[in-house]
């Protein structure tokens, strides 16, 4: 399947292209190999145990929808239940779906090939030896993604959109940073919540089997990704200044800003021609407002457990009405998700299983017929 591209031609260059960012800061090389971190070293060792190759374990083969390839609910289309939705035919209800699946791959795609270069920079750049460890095994992960979201956008959906502008700025002030826990704060704290939230929805209400699958693998490394995150940066905080506190303050609100008012997906109505009446209707969605109230419900308890939950943050996130979401309870959400994404991929596991020993099965018996 050829792949069409959307990226608007004023990035083009950036985002179909190269994208070149000055990266700041040092390496470090630890060379004391006796002080363990005990957390530390458990995150690592399930990011080992948990590696998975998606040739095997997920069916590419399988045939989606073309007018709708993740199986989309209308629900999670930004302008379904307006006006202008309504009006629709369902051939265009059908191009509608299509396009929304390709611009939400999209982001993810290039979100976690940024990740995979800003992770690259926190491993050069965490001073313990454990974080380092764990961080080689989230390089291999985001590689994985990388890889199957390009797979799904180029073979299933046939479409590609650029990496919202929102999300765009944001990684790039933290690859140029010289201090590498800005690059945590993005991908980790941020973004990887954001990832967690979506993924945990698409494992549970997707109707395509094949991105239903890919959804609950991604899900468990991002609950990981996420962890390492927390663990690191509530260890390093307490360290720093009140001065160097408030830089990280101000990135974090205007992050939040971000994701709550300038994440929209006004490329795809622009692209297929629907104008303002289509802006206007996608930004004050309920999709839009499910999408905040889970991704909130994250991020802001994470923040509170990092220590990054000031005055200043807690002010920018009254504004953005989210700060209610500071009581909670996310290590039980976490419990629910380990649990949810466990049950989703053992019947998978269970059901490769089963043909493994079917297959085995038939070779024995087929080396009994030839006297092997």
């Amino acid at each position: 399947m050829s792949t069409t591209d959307y990226t608007r031609p004023e990035v083009l260059t950036a985002l179909a292209g190269e994208w070149i960012v000055p990266v700041q800061g040092d390496a470090v090389i630890s060379w004391n190999y006796d002080e363990r971190n005990e957390r530390m070293l458990r995150l690592y060792t399930q990011g080992k145990q948990r590696q998975w190759d998606m040739e095997d374990r997920l069916d590419w083969d399988h045939e989606v929808d073309p007018d709708n390839p993740l199986g989309l609910p209308d629900e999670f289309v930004s302008i379904a239940g307006s006006p202008l939705w309504e009006r629709l035919p369902e051939s265009d209800r059908a191009v509608v779906r299509r396009h929304t699946s390709g611009w939400l791959y999209s982001q993810f795609l290039h979100a976690e090939q940024a990740a995979l270069v800003g992770c690259g920079k926190i491993l050069l750049a965490v001073d313990e030896l454990d974080s380092k460890l764990f961080a080689a095994t989230q390089i291999v992960d985001e590689a994985r993604h990388v890889e199957g979201f390009n797979r799904f956008l180029h073979s299933k959906i046939g479409l590609r959109y650029g990496l919202s502008p929102s999300i765009s700025a944001m990684f790039e002030h933290a690859m140029k940073e010289p201090r590498w826990d800005f690059a945590v704060l993005a991908a980790h704290i941020l973004i990887e919540n954001m990832g967690l939230a979506t993924f945990g929805v698409h494992r549970e209400r997707l109707q395509d089997p094949l991105a239903r699958a890919f959804s609950a693998y991604v899900a468990r490394d991002e609950a990981r990704h996420v962890a390492f995150g927390r663990l690191v940066l509530r260890d390093f905080y307490p360290q720093l200044s009140t001065a160097e506190i408030r830089e990280r303050e101000d990135f974090v609100v205007e992050g939040c800003w971000a994701l709550r008012d300038r994440y929209v997906d006004d490329d795809i109505w622009q692209t297929l021609g629907y104008g303002e009446e289509a802006v206007k209707a996608a930004r004050r969605s309920p999709a839009k407002r499910e999408f905040r109230r889970l991704v909130f419900m994250r991020i802001v308890p994470g923040l509170k457990e990092i220590g990054m939950f000031g005055p200043r943050v807690q002010e920018g996130l009254r504004k953005m009405g989210v700060l209610g979401f500071s009581e909670v309870d996310e290590a039980a959400l976490r419990e629910l998700d380990d649990k949810a994404a466990v049950d989703a991929l053992t019947r998978r596991e269970l059901e490769e299983r089963r043909a493994d020993i079917a297959q085995v099965v038939d070779l024995g018996r087929s080396g009994l017929q030839l006297g092997i």
